[in-house]
C-alpha cells in the first residue's frame, strides 16, 4: 500500500491529523488530483497515435499549508510523480524525460488552496510507460517535438501519414524514418521534391546522426537522438 494511501486511509494515525486540522488543511489526494488536471490539461496531441504530457511538475502553496507537508515532502514527491506516471500509463501519453514533482511555498497562493504548473524538458531518459521502447528518438518540426514510438514513420501531406505537414512542397507520402537498433534512416519516397539531409539530397536510405537536419518542401526537420546512442 502507497504512502498516499496510508494516509488517506487514515492507517498512519500520526501524520494523517497534520492534514486533518482544519477546514483550511489541504489532503495529499487533493495535490494528486490536481496534477493529475494539470497533466490532462497541458498534454499536446503529436499525431493520431501519440500524445505528449509535461514532465516536470511544480505545486505551490501558502506557508500554513505547504508547513502540513514539509516534513514528509521528499516521500510524497516520489509517490506523486510515481502517480503520474501510472496515471500517463493508462491515458497512453507519452513522455520526453523523467517525470518530477516539486512542493514549494508561495504566498500569493490563498490559505486551503494550491497551484500548479508543468513544463516540458527533455532529458536523457523517459519513464517507461506502456508504449514507451528502448530507443525512442526525436523529431522537432517548427519548435514542435515528435517522440518517434514506432519502427517506422511516415511523414507527408497525405491524411494517412504518422504526421501530416501542411506544406504544397511536400508529396503525400514524402519521407520515411526508420528506428531498427539503435540507428534512424531516412529514405525518399519518390518525393517530387526530393529530401535533404544536412543540405544534401539524398535517393538512398541515409543515417541520421544526432542533430541531423532533414529539409522537405519548405518544412525543416531537426533529428535528436536518445543519449543510449549519443549525447543530447
Amino acid at each position: 500500500m502507497s504512502f498516499l494511501d496510508r494516509i488517506e486511509r487514515g492507517l498512519d494515525r500520526g501524520v494523517a491529523s497534520v492534514f486533518n486540522r482544519g477546514s483550511g488543511s489541504i489532503k495529499p489526494l487533493d495535490l494528486a488530483q490536481g496534477l493529475k488536471r494539470e497533466c490532462d490539461d497541458q498534454i499536446h496531441v503529436l499525431d493520431r497515435a501519440r500524445t505528449l504530457a509535461p514532465n516536470t511538475y511544480f505545486l505551490y502553496l501558502h506557508s500554513s499549508n505547504y508547513d502540513q507537508f514539509e516534513s514528509w515532502k521528499d516521500a510524497l514527491q516520489d509517490q506523486l510523480q510515481d502517480i503520474l506516471v501510472d496515471h500517463a500509463d493508462k491515458q497512453r501519453y507519452l513522455f520526453v524525460g523523467n517525470v518530477s514533482v516539486t512542493i514549494e511555498r508561495d504566498d500569493e497562493v490563498r490559505a486551503g488552496r494550491f497551484e500548479t504548473e508543468s513544463r516540458t524538458e527533455r532529458s536523457s531518459l523517459a519513464p517507461a510507460t506502456g508504449d514507451a521502447q528502448q530507443f525512442q528518438p526525436i523529431l522537432e518540426i517548427d519548435g514542435q517535438q515528435y517522440l518517434l514510438t514506432g519502427p517506422v514513420t511516415v511523414l507527408g501531406r497525405g491524411g494517412d501519414s504518422d504526421i501530416i505537414l501542411d506544406d504544397t512542397g511536400v508529396s503525400r507520402h514524402h519521407l520515411e524514418l526508420r528506428v531498427d537498433r539503435g540507428t534512424m534512416t531516412a529514405t525518399d519516397l519518390g518525393s517530387t521534391n526530393g529530401t535533404y539531409v544536412n543540405g544534401e539530397r539524398v535517393t538512398t536510405p541515409t543515417p541520421l546522426p544526432d542533430g541531423a537536419t532533414i529539409r522537405i518542401g519548405r518544412t525543416r526537420l531537426s533529428v535528436i537522438l536518445p543519449q543510449s546512442t549519443t549525447e543530447w
